[in-house]
């Protein structure tokens, strides 16, 4: 079985997965009228890497073969899906759902910088405790729960810089300290990984080669377990907080624009303000 045959076999149409995308993708078109925009074209790409995440042969290579597959499916389902998803959801929506009980009080809770950044970073560390993430591999109900669980939490990450309601946003330069000290953790984590010994997740050791590919991966494209291994460290350490690094630089880049606009009020005065207000509305 050669690379193509691999990628083109290796499809699994999860049930749950297609379910869970087409009743959040039902359930916000009903909440936004089906009205397409720029927002609901964020939340459909947050849904569509969803699903190619968990049917696509990324996760059967890492369940099965590949810790580097599986590493790069976590960064996606933990930083990459959750916040396209919250950058979807319109500002009215979201204060209309802060005004529901217990939405508002959870939300106060889980939304706290603290609780979020914990969730967040802790979330990776804990689900790659090498014992508790070879468990998780040979358990299907606790696998599922895993990947749930990391789009739920990556939410509560972002939240606190990208909710849709400013105010619950921190300011600017607290949300770059907050992004760049989870990019640390992140980091950190990355590096023990790349530089442990080889079989720390030894279900990647020797897997059981159900599709015959094994020679493939070992001797074809050199991706011994200590490579495999490597590769998934430099993942998380690397491609990850590339993407927190991306975070900060629109933080900052929002807040450069926030002090434009209050110059150009300052100078103009009314007129300045009705600039500023025409110019953010576009």
């Amino acid at each position: 079985m050669n690379i193509w045959q691999v990628l083109s076999s290796t499809w699994n149409m999860e049930p749950w997965v297609l379910i869970s995308a087409l009743a959040l993708l039902v359930g916000y078109g009903i909440a936004t009228g089906f009205k397409l925009t720029k927002l609901s074209a964020l939340y459909i790409s947050g849904l569509l890497i969803f699903v190619l995440a968990l049917v696509s042969p990324l996760d059967f290579l890492g369940r099965t073969y590949l810790f580097s597959a599986h590493m790069m499916q976590h960064i996606l389902l933990l930083l990459v899906v959750p916040l396209l998803l919250l950058l979807g959801i319109p500002k009215a929506l979201a204060e209309k759902a802060l005004k529901i009980e217990p939405i508002g009080s959870v939300m106060r809770v889980l939304g706290n910088p603290v609780v979020a950044w914990f969730f967040g970073v802790g979330a990776m560390w804990v689900w790659h405790l090498p014992s508790l993430h070879d468990t998780v591999l040979a358990n299907d109900s606790l696998y599922i729960a895993q990947q749930i669980s990391f789009v739920l939490i990556g939410m509560i990450f972002w939240w606190p810089v990208f909710a849709p309601v400013e105010s619950r946003r921190l300011s600017p330069l607290v949300s770059t300290l907050y992004l760049s000290s989870a990019c640390l953790g992140c980091t950190i984590l990355g590096m023990l990984i790349t530089f442990a010994g080889a079989g720390l997740y030894t279900a990647y050791l020797n897997p059981v080669d159900s599709i015959g590919i094994l020679p493939l991966i070992r001797e074809e494209l050199c991706l011994t377990p200590g490579v495999d291994q490597q590769i998934g460290g430099l993942t998380m350490w690397v491609p990850g907080c590339l993407i927190y690094l991306t975070a900060s630089m629109v933080t900052i880049a929002r807040w450069y624009g926030a002090s434009e606009d209050y110059e150009l009020i300052s100078d103009s005065g009314t007129d300045g303000l009705v600039t500023a207000t025409s110019q953010e509305n576009k």
